[in-house]
Order: structure tokens, then sequence, then C-alpha cells
């Protein structure tokens, strides 16, 4: 099934289209971009990504594990260490190797 238009209803004074799909992705940060292109990539064709800031997500809104990484080294007692804090996100399952 592709992503078709069925009809428009009427909101407001606004027109908007009724959308089927088989396929939602809510974000279109890191992880849902990735989702998509899994999807696409198995053969998936009817996606819709839900957004309102493309490639957006949470190291956009909070900032990325690099820059928590580099804040740490202004406070706290710990060592900092990019190959520690790289093995410590593979072992917690949080990115591939």
């Amino acid at each position: 099934m592709g992503v078709t238009e069925t009809k428009r209803i009427a909101i407001d004074k606004l027109s908007l289209p009724v959308i089927r799909t088989g396929t939602i992705i809510v974000g279109s940060g890191a992880a849902g971009l990735n989702c998509a292109e899994r999807l696409f990539d198995m053969g998936v064709r009817d996606i819709l990504i839900i957004t309102s800031h493309l490639h957006g997500g949470t190291s956009y809104c909070s900032g990325s594990d690099k820059q928590t990484y580099y804040k740490m080294s202004n406070f706290g007692d710990t060592a900092d260490s990019p190959i520690d804090m790289a093995h410590s996100l593979f072992d917690g399952g949080c990115m591939h190797g």
C-alpha cells in the first residue's frame, strides 16, 4: 500500500488531507530517521514522518552526548575519557560498535 490522500476535511478555515498509510514515525531526530531508513531498506514505501523540525530530536533539543561529555570536564571529580564513554554507551546498547 502506498501513501494516498483519500479525501479532505475542513477544520475551521483549513482544508486538510486525510491520508492513509501503513507506517507513521513520530519525530525526525536520529532515531526517527534511522527507523525510516531501515524500514525503507526493508521495502516499506508507505512511511510518514510527523515532525515539527526536520533533523530535530533529543540531541537537537537537549544537547548531544559530546556536549554532555565536555560539560562534565568542568564539573565533578570523575576523570573524563572519550574512550570510556564510548565503551559505556556501547555496553549499554546505546550505539552500534
